[in-house]
């Protein structure tokens, strides 16, 4: 059982995953993994001069089962003599919210909370218990799922202030280890099964893989991951001047210039489209999204496709445009009434009188006032129709808005989820963009109005 410390020690040193004086927040689920990490820090906290400290994210799936576990890590802790920190999230209800499966909800709920308790509390990095046997199963979920060089990596060693000193053990060393010093842990019942995606690659198909093809299979991976990493590593250093001048992210919508899509070669064009989309959206594009993008590329200017996870892209004269479709055509008008707030396509829109304009008008295009004089009834807010006219401020006369938005170099996509504020069959704003004439403060305006969308 030495030897297994020892590969640990050597995996940490080698990567240089723990120095002098870290103050370490340990990832403690209760199950056989993490239990051997914190064991294993405890036990070597006086070598590494180390802090340490627990947190458990009680994900409130399993109900008596999901605080049995919380119980178990706390105690263990205190056994130890290591504070311990307990947070409770609604992993079914995230996963809902968000159209997430639990097993994505569940790890994205866990980083968020670890980036916040790691400056909350104090401490400079977090340690996870994921092993050589997890990245296996990574590894080949995301071949599957035709994932890029990224997925192919692995779970990283290090990223961030999060490390991961067992990833070098395979899930049979962590419980043989274990086993052998009588070290109690908590098994996760799902994990049994094979409802999860990951669950059904842990315990149907690798144990065929090792049987049949490879029973080093672990090894095999992580070794195959490393060399991925690398080529990675080297696409990305070539390439990351290009690939950062070619696109841009604001408001929701991401660039891409077709200039710097030409310049790249066809064969790390889908390596581009999986960062930077990843990085804008934090979606993982599929291979059928890729071909589509490449065809996209070679179609004419005005060509929209759609995307995996409710995203759009849209072929501009000089730009391939992609952002979640929040189509607007579809949206009933809204009673709008003075002093209130409405919930909008994920914005706010707050309309409230005030006692006067300021003297200087702001330059956000999504706060405006108006006068309230001429106005009846309430706001109607509602998509642009075809054909409709307004009075756009700065301009003589009127205007299609269909003609404005395209003045406003607006994409077509974006055009489609465009809306206006109207009162009395008119116009009065254009959302975010561009104020009606009949509608402005004069120096006699009596009432005002504050039109302010966040």
């Amino acid at each position: 059982m030495k030897r297994i410390e020892q590969k640990v020690i050597s995996f940490i040193k080698d990567n240089s995953l723990i120095n002098k004086n870290d103050k370490i927040l340990v990832a403690l689920s209760g199950g056989p993994d993490s239990v051997f990490l914190l064991k294993f820090l405890v036990k070597f906290k006086q070598k590494y001069q180390i802090e340490l400290s627990a947190i458990h994210i009680n994900h409130m799936i399993r109900g008596k089962d999901a605080l049995a576990d919380q119980e178990f890590c706390r105690n263990l802790s205190l056994s130890l003599g290591i504070k311990f920190y307990a947070v409770k999230k609604n992993v079914r209800s995230f996963a809902k919210k968000n159209k997430l499966s639990i097993e994505e909800a569940g790890r994205n709920l866990r980083y968020k909370e670890f980036g916040k308790l790691i400056g909350k509390l104090g401490y400079n990095k977090i340690a996870t218990a994921h092993n050589s046997s997890d990245n296996a199963e990574t590894v080949l979920l995301n071949l599957i799922k035709g994932a890029g060089l990224k997925g192919l990596s692995g779970i990283p060693v290090k990223r961030g202030e999060i490390i991961r000193p067992v990833l070098c053990l395979t899930k049979e060393e962590i419980l043989g280890y274990l086993n052998y010093y009588k070290i109690d842990f908590m098994i996760d019942k799902t994990n049994l099964g094979n409802d999860y995606e990951r669950s059904f690659i842990r315990n149907s198909i690798i144990p065929l893989i090792k049987q049949r093809l490879n029973p080093d299979l672990e090894n095999a991976v992580f070794h195959s991951a490393e060399i991925f990493k690398d080529i990675l590593s080297y696409v990305d250093g070539q390439a990351r001047g290009l690939f950062n001048s070619s696109y841009s992210f604001s408001s929701g919508e991401l660039k891409i210039a077709l200039a710097g899509l030409n310049q790249m070669a066809p064969e790390i064009r889908g390596h581009f489209f999986k960062t930077v989309i990843s990085k804008s959206f934090g979606m993982q594009t599929t291979f059928s999204d890729f071909r589509s993008l490449k065809a996209l590329i070679e179609s004419e200017a005005g060509k929209e496709i759609d995307l995996s996870g409710g995203f759009k892209a849209f072929r501009d004269r000089e730009f391939i445009i992609i952002l979640r479709s929040k189509i607007a055509e579809g949206l009933e008008p809204v009673n709008i009434r003075i002093g209130k707030s409405y919930k909008i396509n994920g914005r706010v829109l707050l309309v409230e009188t005030v006692d006067k304009a300021p003297g200087k008008f702001p330059g956000n295009k999504l706060i405006e006032y108006i006068s309230g004089d001429g106005l009846y009834g309430d706001f109607i807010l509602r998509p642009w129709n075809k054909g409709e006219r307004f009075f756009p401020i700065g301009f003589n006369g009127s205007q299609k808005v269909s003609d404005f938005l395209n003045g406003q170099k607006i994409s077509s996509l974006k055009k489609k989820e465009q809306l206006v504020l109207i009162n009395n069959g008119r116009i009065v704003w254009v959302l975010g963009l561009r104020l009606d004439d009949r509608f402005k403060v004069l120096k006699n305006t009596e009432k005002v109005i504050k039109l302010c969308l966040k």
